[in-house]
């Protein structure tokens, strides 16, 4: 799964999306006004990845709702795409993302 991503995502007040690139179980990215970091497990075509996102930009609007939060997604590669799911731990938030695959690193 290492690799250079778009994602598009959809959370509680809206949609968004970015880049990211998963380097040996690293996650780095963001968007116009959030950063994301965090680590992902590859089992079977399976992504499961714990990623801390965090407002840089002061205009910027979460998705989320929130200017920091903390992500666990679940997801499946089928070809060059992954879908996942996700939710911020100990709340109902939920959240969806659908990513595509530019290049390898």
């Amino acid at each position: 799964m290492d690799g250079f991503w778009l994602v598009q995502f959809q959370g509680v007040q809206g949609f968004g999306g970015g880049a990211v690139s998963l380097v040996h179980g690293k996650v780095f990215g963001g968007d116009s006004g959030f950063l994301y970091t965090g680590t992902y497990t590859e089992q079977g075509g399976s992504l499961n990845a714990k990623i801390h996102v965090k407002k840089y930009f002061g205009g910027a609007q979460s998705v989320m709702g929130r200017d920091e939060f903390d992500l666990a997604l679940a997801g499946t590669l089928q070809g060059n795409t992954i879908a996942a799911k996700g939710t911020i731990p100990g709340t109902p938030l939920a959240f969806e993302a659908k990513l595509t695959k530019q290049g390898d690193i």
